[in-house]
């Protein structure tokens, strides 16, 4: 480990870096080069952490090896999920860390990862608050902390008469409100929240753990307990004001009771968290109760999230694009396809689309994998426009892509140095995207359409939609599942033309998407939908085996 020189980065030798170090001596921070690996510490820091030098190489591992073992593999994983955009480029994270006496003494980080213009980690400043030897409550919300959770949880356990139940829980897509105002006003949703929990004065202790995760714990508790205490706070929840503003939240959890589902702390607390995502990830806003075939699927799927982020890192191994067509309901002319994202190998030979999206949100990668999914879209779509100069491409994209500005400028860059005609790239907003908010994906779209890219609201729901959200959004396309229409040839549903008809009204496309029978196609048709797509007409094809289907027929 060694110094370096004052030739190095402005980043770490700038003025205000040593303004910032002398005043602020009740906080510690960092910046680091993450390109050269090298950081400058403040001066607090460096005498209360007994550093070496304000400049330090490769201080990563320095810093490791200073961090309670119990917490080092929490705080690298932290890292890496926020080095591959899993939880945006924040890092927020709380473990304990020896001290120049020896001690370990409890750290709230806050960091924020900055990108180069090519999505790769750049810079990376962090601000290190000291919160001493075991701290109770928490400073945002004044619920009991993390670390009081653990402590009552090693001593609860090591009473063998004692039994309970544990309830985990967050808000969904926390991220989005970070995003979209600032970390104040994520503070004030917290806080907000924590005191309306509390204001229900139920039975029990509530826990902040770490982030937007929330711990409810009861003595003697059964299942329908737990239930009851989620469902009101998930109530409770929906009707939150911050302020005079409304920000209704969404929130998924899972529970282990004890001593059923294990004797030890780590056990318990590790349990308590796959019964969570395994919630999040089948059907946010709900509540699971941990099962060992949850773990099961969890290390599964741990193994498949490492084998993608493998295949993105060698350079996208095994990923590829497949098309399907999206056909003039009347004519079956075919002037434009759906993108799709596949990945194989070997060991994972038949991924789903949908299994692979989850995947790659889950491990951070879609940000990577999107873009390089979006350019290789354009590129194709570009040639096949010599043949068919009308032809339009289009490609779903998730809530997490979204909310990252960089991602978005991405997209308009690549249009622009395609040079394609208005409206040839369409983007398809799911479900997942729809919580960020109609202002955001406003915005969002007039941001596109800017660029000549329209955007579809795929798998349309009324229940997420007005007609005056649908005018603030202004689309260009909305699709509709298969099974919206009907399911038998005489059994078209009654509201299906009518609402087709208020799109064509606002100037929409409509597209019923899964048509797999002939009754369901004419269903479409009898219903008014422009388009349709499905296995009924082809299954996704290769680049090369739609171009010979659907491009070369029209080649002079």
């Amino acid at each position: 480990m060694g110094t370096i020189s004052t030739r190095q980065s402005a980043l770490l030798d700038s003025e205000l870096f040593d303004m910032l170090s002398k005043s602020a001596l009740d906080v510690y921070f960092y910046v680091c080069d993450l390109t050269t690996e090298r950081s400058r510490w403040s001066a607090a820091a460096v005498h209360e952490f007994d550093l070496k030098d304000e400049y330090i190489a490769a201080s990563d591992w320095m810093w490791l090896c200073r961090i309670h073992p119990e917490d080092q593999e929490k705080f690298v994983r932290d890292l890496e999920y926020m080095m591959s955009g899993k939880t945006g480029d924040t890092h927020q994270c709380e473990y304990r860390i020896r001290n120049k006496d020896g001690q370990y003494v409890w750290i709230r980080s806050r960091g924020v990862l900055h990108r180069d213009e090519k999505g790769n980690p750049a810079r990376f400043a962090v601000v290190l608050r000291n919160m001493g030897m075991n701290p109770k409550y928490d400073n945002t919300t004044n619920l009991y902390t993390i670390h009081e959770f653990r402590a009552r949880l090693y001593e609860t356990l090591s009473r063998s008469s004692q039994a309970g139940g544990i309830l985990l829980f967050d808000i969904d897509d926390f991220s989005r409100i970070n995003g979209s105002h600032d970390y104040a006003f994520g503070n004030q949703v917290l806080r907000a929240l924590a005191e309306k929990l509390l204001s229900l004065h139920l039975p029990g202790a509530l826990f902040r753990m770490d982030g937007d995760k929330f711990a409810y714990w009861m003595v003697d508790a059964e299942p329908e307990d737990l239930e009851i205490v989620f469902n009101r706070y998930s109530t409770a929840a929906a009707e939150l004001l911050v302020g005079e503003e409304e920000i209704p939240l969404v929130l998924t959890g899972g529970y282990v009771l004890y001593p059923t589902d294990g004797n030890r702390a780590e056990d318990l607390h590790r349990r308590l968290e796959v019964a969570m995502n395994t919630a999040k990830r089948q059907a946010p806003g709900s509540l699971r109760a941990y099962t060992a075939e949850m773990y099961r699927d969890e290390q599964r799927l741990d193994a498949l999230r490492a084998a993608i982020h493998q295949a993105v890192l060698n350079d996208f191994e095994g990923f590829s694009l497949q098309y399907q067509p999206q056909l003039y309901t009347e004519s079956g002319y075919c002037a434009a396809a759906e993108a799709i994202l596949c990945w194989s190998t070997q060991e994972y030979p038949d991924i789903t689309h949908e299994d692979l999206m989850a995947a790659l949100e889950n491990s951070g990668d879609i940000l990577q994998v999107g873009r390089w999914a979006l350019e290789h879209a354009m590129d194709q779509t570009h040639d096949w426009q010599e043949v068919l100069p009308e032809f339009s491409i289009s490609m779903d994209i998730s809530s997490r892509q979204i909310i990252q500005k960089r991602f978005l400028e991405g997209i308009c860059e690549m249009a622009s140095h395609y040079s394609l005609a208005p409206n040839t790239l369409c983007l398809e907003l799911n479900n997942g995207c729809y919580a960020a908010g109609d202002r955001h994906l406003s915005d969002l779209i007039r941001i596109l359409r800017e660029h000549n890219i329209s955007v579809a609201l795929d798998g349309f729901s009324p229940e997420w939609f007005s007609v005056e959200m649908l005018r603030k959004l202004n689309p260009l396309w909305v699709k509709l599942s298969s099974d919206f229409a009907g399911d038998a040839a005489d059994s078209l549903n009654p509201s299906l033309p009518a609402l087709l008809a208020l799109f064509h009204q606002l100037g929409l496309y409509v597209c019923i998407k899964g048509i797999s029978t002939d009754e369901q196609a004419k269903l479409a048709a009898r219903a008014g939908a422009d388009f349709v797509q499905g296995s009924l007409y082809t299954e996704p094809l290769t680049a090369s085996d739609f171009c010979m289907k659907f491009i070369r027929p029209h080649q002079v």
